[in-house]
């Protein structure tokens, strides 16, 4: 009941309690934003997952709305490339509601890729969402505010499933065909390698990274690969900034024309040209 009042409180006044990686890096004060027509989540027919990305330490969830919401988030960890999680809880062990949901990004995946985890909070009863990585630039504060307008609207109905629903479903304005876990492109950058990917015959994907660990490119990006194209034909390339080198996996043999382009890359990158090395790619692969 509490959760549901603070939901009415929330919708009349439409002040913001959620909060992201770049809103925290702010005052942290919060403004009263126009709510846009709802858009309501978009079923899609998705595999059973394979793991687990729901871990509801509240109890507040059936397991029909576990399942549904378990396996949309293991479609999102696997086509969109997004380290996923939402986590409902009844105590924040006396943490603020951003800092759990980025301790708990931290224990589930090592801080590390792109993510998005959602806290439903039901001790203080303001959730919280934490975003990095492509996710942090592609879901913008307007984006995730009207959200959450709706999300709590879901939430007053008891309507749990929709509610998480309507969250996770910010990661499909993340790009499909480029995960950029380094920010290395900006927006329009990132628009145009996008576009030129989509088109291609064969499903193509690029990750940009920032590799510090101890594992090393081509064991993330097998990693990658397998998650992505476990049962399916594609081609992966992944450019790290601190090496300066891209990288490939394939289950093809690529045409001479990509080998001389994947040269051509890495000394474009090696000069600190990374968009002028993805395009090097990007015009073989046309």
């Amino acid at each position: 009941m509490k959760k549901i009042l603070s939901a009415m409180i929330f919708a009349a006044s439409l002040g913001l309690v959620f909060s992201s990686c770049s809103s925290k890096s702010s005052d942290n004060s919060y403004e009263k934003h126009t709510v846009a027509t709802s858009q309501p989540f978009t079923e899609r027919d998705v595999d059973t997952a394979e793991g687990t990305y729901i871990f509801d330490k509240a109890g507040i969830l059936d397991a029909e709305t576990l399942k549904a919401c378990n396996d949309y988030a293991g479609w999102l960890y696997k086509e969109m490339l997004i380290n996923v999680a939402v986590i409902t809880v009844n105590d924040l062990e006396g943490k603020l509601p951003y800092d759990f949901a980025a301790e708990e990004f931290n224990r589930l995946y090592e801080g590390k890729g792109s993510g998005l985890i959602v806290l439903i909070n039901n001790d203080t009863n303001y959730d919280s969402i934490y975003r990095s990585g492509s996710c942090l630039y592609n879901i913008s504060d307007k984006d995730e505010y009207n959200a959450v307008y709706w999300e709590t609207k879901d939430i007053f109905n008891g309507d749990y499933r929709s509610a998480i629903m309507r969250l996770l479903q910010l990661g499909e304005l993340c790009s499909m065909h480029i995960v950029d876990n380094a920010q290395v492109f900006d927006a329009g950058q990132t628009s145009k390698i996008e576009k030129t990917l989509a088109s291609l015959k064969e499903d193509v994907t690029l990750i940009a990274s920032h590799n510090g660990s101890d594992t090393t490119n081509e064991q993330i990006l097998q990693q990658y690969y397998d998650r992505k194209y476990k049962d399916k034909n594609g081609i992966m390339f992944m450019l790290d900034t601190i090496s300066s080198k891209i990288i490939v996996k394939s289950e093809e043999k690529l045409s001479s024309d990509i080998e001389k382009a994947l040269k051509d890359a890495n000394n474009l990158s090696s000069k600190g040209d990374n968009y002028g090395a993805v395009n090097k790619i990007l015009e073989a692969l046309k």
